[in-house]
């Protein structure tokens, strides 16, 4: 699916399914500057994905993104059941992780979205401390080159870490392609949005600092305005 024009936010709704409904009620005088609204794994083990789903939609039109925290880190059956179960529950695009299950589990995850018409997005790199140290140092750039040849337009790739962000933007601007980063980090993770929209990012991710806001639709619209002004300095 398509995002909309970049920079927008995508809104990380990690609170409870109620309080995100209300969140996304807040949030609909926003509409053109959110791309999307980002569900977790909470949502899911809480009252249920497809009820949390049901109940967004009766209130507004954003997209939604299922983060399964961390899906397709699994074998390829399981990690195919994950998306056709999010699919199913009205889901537009999940995140998937594939650092711990290798190349299947990769491709099955991208073909079982192909398949059920939801957008694909994946991990390159979380943003805290030490979140890779189990892994290779070659990792991130293995996984980039494998979802390049299965045709993922959006990856996810810390928005506080801005060496390694400079780093991915690289190897999208080398590749040629059109691929989009989606940044977390941003916010109460010490990342800031116009630094981070500089130097690579499209859609900063961004939760605390708008659902923990007195005013969560001045939040996005000030996050909104910074992400305006790194893309500007591109």
């Amino acid at each position: 699916m398509d995002f909309g024009k970049t920079p927008k936010i995508v809104v990380s709704a990690d609170i409870a399914p109620n309080e995100a409904v209300q969140l996304a009620e807040k949030l609909l005088p926003a509409r053109d500057k959110i791309a999307a609204l980002k569900l977790g794994s909470l949502h899911a083990m809480d009252v249920g994905l497809r009820e949390t789903i049901k109940m967004m939609k009766e209130v507004s039109d954003f997209p939604l993104i299922y983060d399964h925290q961390k899906g397709c880190s699994d074998i390829p059956d399981i990690v195919e059941r994950q998306v056709l179960l999010a699919s199913d529950c009205g889901i537009d695009a999940v995140i998937g992780v594939p650092h711990g299950a290798g190349p299947r589990s990769l491709e099955r995850f991208c073909t079982s979205c192909k398949s059920a018409g939801i957008e694909a997005i994946v991990l390159l790199e979380m943003t805290h401390e030490g979140a890779h140290d189990y892994h290779k140092e070659d990792t991130p750039r293995k996984i980039f080159d494998h979802i390049m040849e299965l045709g993922v337009r959006n990856i996810v790739a810390p928005g506080n870490k801005y060496e390694r962000l400079r780093e991915y933007r690289k190897w999208i601007d080398e590749s040629g392609s059109e691929m989009k980063i989606m940044s977390p980090g941003i916010g109460a993770q010490g990342g800031q949005a116009e630094k981070a929209v500089e130097i690579g990012t499209d859609y900063p991710i961004v939760g605390r600092a708008i659902y923990l806001s007195e005013d969560p639709l001045k939040a996005v619209e000030e996050i909104y305005e910074s992400a305006v002004r790194g893309y500007e300095k591109r």
